[in-house]
């Protein structure tokens, strides 16, 4: 991947971001407990690092929507990631979306399964994402979203699991820890988050961290699939260092780009797929700032490019 052609395709897809003054600025509830790319896209080369037990021939794709909002086409099976559909709009939470999504839910196909990180946050679920959740066969998420949700939500704790049955077979599905601020701290903001491990036979082993800010929780994370499930095949991963003075003092409460590549240094993932950097009025660090930090930790080679415009890209 020609890093320049990257830099200059994140930049120009990423929006102006801004703090939120208010402690509502992170939302409501607080719960315990076949596209082809534009024209003059590049594909991103194959790593030379071997792949990951389990990793599969059939196709493994991504679709960047916007924010954290990403289509997973993954062993056999389509998982939608965190949905965020809606226009640019203020909410009432303090949020602002300021950049619309590729796509509407009109053009999002299939969709087998969502993993929710979490049900609180207008960027991480907004008004057309929530009204979606209804449709979709199965949403994993966490034990408070089904309480607020509903029981069409699957809540899960911490590395439980539950099989997706898809057209090849099956995915399991593990919850993982994800801490929604930076290290040091024993809560996040407004409560639970989780992270999800995707695996199984013929599927490549998936990381998905969800809204955490902790290195010291993803390099847990690792260490434990590493052991129990294999290598970490793709690391998707929530970047931006969203902020808000009045929690956490305006401490990142997702990875920061130096965090988010310091991850990936320790996990050794085969690709990465960086989202939640765009869209939104709270994240303070753009995929630009990612890039750059990527280059310094020597694992930009890693990185898909994935500019949030619903060109769908081969993992594979």
């Amino acid at each position: 991947m020609n890093r320049s052609t990257f830099r200059r395709a994140a930049s120009a897809a990423v929006a102006v971001t801004a703090s939120v003054a208010l402690l509502a600025a992170c939302g409501g509830d607080s719960d315990d407990g076949d596209k082809a790319a534009p024209a003059g896209a590049e594909k991103t080369p194959a790593s030379d690092a071997p792949k990951a037990a389990g990793a599969a021939d059939a196709a493994f794709t991504a679709t960047h929507v916007g924010g954290p909002t990403t289509i997973l086409e993954i062993g056999g099976a389509r998982i939608l990631l965190d949905p965020t559909f809606d226009q640019p709009k203020k909410y009432k939470s303090g949020l602002e979306k300021i950049q619309a999504p590729a796509f509407g839910v009109d053009k999002i196909g299939k969709i087998d399964a969502v993993l929710l990180s979490h049900h609180q946050h207008d960027d991480n679920l907004d008004d057309s994402g929530r009204a979606l959740l209804k449709d979709i066969p199965a949403v994993y998420s966490t034990p408070g979203a089904q309480k607020k949700l509903g029981d069409h939500i699957t809540g899960m704790k911490n590395w439980e699991t539950r099989e997706l049955k898809t057209a090849t077979g099956s995915i399991t599905v593990t919850a993982v820890p994800a801490l929604h601020g930076p290290d040091g701290v024993s809560r996040g903001a407004d409560g639970e988050v989780t992270g999800f491990v995707l695996s199984g036979k013929g599927v490549p082993t998936t990381y998905v961290s969800g809204d955490n800010a902790s290195v010291k929780v993803a390099k847990e994370v690792g260490d434990r699939v590493k052991k129990e499930i294999g290598p970490i095949d793709t690391a998707v991963v929530f970047a931006g260092a969203a902020r808000t003075p009045a929690i956490l003092k305006n401490a990142p409460l997702t990875l920061t780009s130096k965090n988010a590549a310091l991850v990936v240094k320790d996990l050794n993932p085969r690709k990465v797929v960086a989202v939640h950097t765009d869209s939104w009025n709270i994240y303070s660090e753009d995929l630009k700032s990612l890039v750059k930090a990527f280059e310094e930790q020597g694992v930009a080679d890693k990185l898909v490019d994935l500019a949030p415009d619903g060109s769908t890209k081969p993992l594979s």
